[in-house]
C-alpha cells in the first residue's frame, strides 16, 4: 500500500486544482474545499481506520477440529500399563499426529467499532496527503463516446497515469461510457463520490477525479 511522503498538509483558506481535458491541455481551475483537502494529516488515525477496513473484509470463515469433532477415539488405543508409553485414553487428542487441534480457530467476526467522526477526519486526512503530495487530478471528460478500453488506456497516458499504476477513479453515476471503457483496465479502481473511503485514497497513486463528480463529493 502507498504511504503519504508528507507528515502534514498545509491548511489553506482558497485551494485549487488544475482541470485538464482528455487530451491533458489545461482547461481551468477549481476550488477544493479546505475541509476536505487542506486538513492536517493524522497518520495514527489513517492506520486504525485502514485496520477497520480490513477487518470487515475479513471473512472469519476458518475452523479447526476439536478433539471432540474428529472421528475416531472411542476405543482406548492400548491398555494402561506395561506398555513402556505414556497412557492414552484417545487417538484424537491434540498430542497424536492427526488428533484435533487444541485451542484452533473456529468462525469469528474480525469488526471493531469506530464513531463517523473518526473516520471522516481520516478521510480528510488522506486527500489531504494526497493534495499536498499532488496526486489530485481533475479531467472535465474522458470523452468516450465509443465504450472501447483501448481509449481510455489512452486518455490516462495523455493524463500521465501509467494504465499498470494503481488509480482511483472518482465518475459520477451519470458517467456509465467512462465506467465501461475504464472497468478492464489493471490498477484502475472505480468508485461513486459517496464510495471514497481511506483504504482505496492511500492504496492508489492517483485520485483522478471526471467530470461533477469533485462537486458530488463535496457537496
Amino acid at each position: 500500500m502507498a504511504t503519504t511522503k508528507t507528515a502534514k498538509a498545509v491548511k489553506e483558506k482558497n485551494l485549487q486544482i488544475t482541470v485538464v481535458d482528455a487530451k491533458g491541455g489545461k482547461v481551468g481551475t477549481k476550488d477544493l474545499s479546505a475541509d476536505w483537502f487542506g486538513q492536517t494529516v493524522k497518520g495514527q488515525l489513517l492506520h486504525e481506520v485502514v485496520r477497520y477496513q480490513r477487518a470487515k473484509q475479513r471473512a472469519g470463515t476458518h475452523s479447526t477440529l476439536t478433539r471432540a469433532e474428529m472421528s475416531g477415539g472411542g476405543r482406548k488405543p492400548f491398555k494402561q500399563k506395561g506398555t513402556g508409553s505414556a497412557r492414552a485414553g484417545s487417538n484424537t487428542s491434540p498430542l497424536w499426529t492427526g488428533g484435533g487441534a487444541a485451542h484452533g480457530p473456529k468462525p469469528r467476526s474480525y469488526e471493531f467499532s469506530l464513531n463517523k467522526k473518526e473516520k471522516k477526519q481520516a478521510l480528510q486526512s488522506a486527500l489531504s496527503a494526497r493534495q499536498a503530495e499532488g496526486c489530485v487530478i481533475a479531467v472535465d471528460s474522458f470523452a468516450t463516446d465509443n465504450i472501447k478500453t483501448k481509449t481510455a488506456v489512452d486518455v490516462l497516458k495523455k493524463l500521465g497515469i501509467s494504465p499498470r499504476s494503481k488509480t482511483l477513479v472518482v465518475i459520477a453515476a451519470s458517467e456509465t461510457a467512462t465506467q465501461k471503457s475504464l472497468r478492464n483496465i489493471d490498477g484502475v479502481k472505480i468508485v461513486r463520490p459517496e464510495g471514497i473511503n481511506v483504504y482505496d485514497v492511500l492504496d492508489a497513486k492517483q485520485v483522478l477525479f471526471v467530470g461533477k463528480a469533485l462537486e458530488a463529493f463535496t457537496a
